[in-house]
């Protein structure tokens, strides 16, 4: 049997088999549905059976398909890396926007560099994606939802969030802030790479945005001067403590979702080893004593009452 076939008809198999839609896939393949279908003729003809059963409205995978997807599942992204070009002891780049659970990330790093012989750069960049889409990351960890099809995604840990307020601000007195309370001031937001908006509210208490920001340098500066308040996840307020702001307890929150994303398409060789690392690290740090872990944010914050211009800060 001729084997005439290519990576990227096994690329598109896979895909097609994840998407279970031609359209959908080609869109993530960034290929016409015309051409993902010859291409998923082509590596038919060569298996010699179908791998697909074209009776229903979407394809189905074949018994062959199912088989063919579960080994290429695994041998696929070996194959992949070893035809890449040498990394010329080039260091993996772990991305981030906002912040690192520290504990958590430096251990798994730790497993990683002292098994595998790989230094291990966290790079950050402020971008949505943490510098995945533009290639200047191999993985990234990224808080909130992770929508883009062309990357795998697996979450790492869920964390309570606080509220950032200016020590100048009517909240510095409080103890603990609600979600609501925080609905009748103003919302400093990250436009790069942030996860709320003022969506994120009920309608009968939505705040007003104070100011818009692209990183958390920025951001924080927002919050010390009073145009408005935060919101972030504990250990990235833990990470930034500042004299002019107070982190404060938030009630009736919904968790801070941190994910552990990689291309689903040439990824680096240990991209994978990396995200199930991490998951390994979580579990041994969730079965210690609350005493010994970091994940909390440190001391409490404060908040202005309304939104402040930059003449009447």
């Amino acid at each position: 049997m001729k084997m005439d076939i290519g990576i990227h008809h096994l690329r598109c198999f896979l895909t097609l088999a994840e998407e279970q839609h031609f359209t959908w896939a080609a869109d993530r393949l960034g290929l016409s549905q015309p051409t993902l279908s010859r291409h998923i003729r082509r590596l038919e003809e060569t298996v010699g059976r179908p791998l697909l059963d074209r009776s229903t409205r979407h394809p189905r995978l074949s018994p062959e398909g199912r088989r063919l997807q579960n080994e290429l599942r695994l041998l696929l992204p070996r194959l992949e890396a070893a035809l890449r070009s040498p990394a010329s002891e080039a260091p993996f780049r772990l991305g981030y926007a906002w912040g690192l659970p520290v504990q958590l990330t430096r251990r798994a790093i730790e497993v990683i560099e002292q098994r595998h012989q790989l230094l291990i750069q966290p790079v950050r960049v402020d971008s949505r994606t943490a510098g995945l889409r533009d290639g200047s990351a191999d993985a990234a960890l990224l808080w909130g939802t992770v929508d883009d099809p062309r990357l795998q995604a697996m979450e790492i840990l869920r964390e309570q969030r606080v509220a950032a307020v200016s020590r100048r601000s009517t909240l510095a007195v409080k103890t603990s802030v609600t979600w609501n309370d925080l609905g009748s001031r103003c919302l400093v937001v990250n436009t790069a790479s942030g996860t709320l908006t003022p969506g994120d509210w009920p309608r009968s208490a939505t705040p007003e945005i104070g100011a818009e920001t692209t990183n958390i340098d920025e951001y924080l500066h927002a919050v010390a001067a009073r145009r408005g308040v935060g919101v972030l996840p504990a250990s990235v307020a833990a990470q930034h403590p500042d004299p002019d702001i107070l982190y404060l307890p938030l009630t009736e929150a919904t968790p801070a979702v941190l994910h552990y994303a990689y291309p689903r398409s040439s990824a680096h060789p240990h991209a994978e080893f990396l995200g199930r690392t991490l998951l390994r690290e979580r579990a041994e740090l969730a079965s210690r004593p609350s005493a010994d872990r970091t994940t909390s944010a440190g001391s409490p914050a404060e908040v202005s009452s309304k939104c402040f211009t930059s003449a009447a800060v």
